[in-house]
């Protein structure tokens, strides 16, 4: 009768990983301490580096998110609302008579 493969949580290979990262131990280390043959660490090594991008992907709603301005177009119409209030600030003044 065959052996039954084991079964690992996806906590306990994150922490073989990680340590395996660790510039003070080895990968054999590693794999002594925990009882895991060194193909599996080196197969959970390149899983990881392939998908760990993917935990700083952007999780936002994407109706949330930046709207995607264009480079400077953010910038000009902030300029324009800042003139127009600035216009609008000194018709104010002025029809309040606290400008000479």
């Amino acid at each position: 009768m065959p052996g039954k493969r084991k079964s690992y949580t996806p906590e306990f290979k994150f922490k073989v990983v990680m340590e395996s990262f660790q510039r003070d131990t080895t990968i054999e280390e590693v794999c002594r301490k925990f009882d895991v043959p060194s193909s599996v660490v080196s197969r959970w090594r390149q899983e990881f580096q392939q998908n760990g991008p993917q935990v700083f992907a952007d999780k936002r709603n994407p109706k949330t998110r930046a709207q995607g301005y264009a480079p400077g177009e953010a910038l000009d119409e902030l300029k324009k609302l800042i003139g127009d209030i600035a216009v609008q600030n000194d018709l104010l003044i002025k029809s309040r008579g606290l400008l000479g």
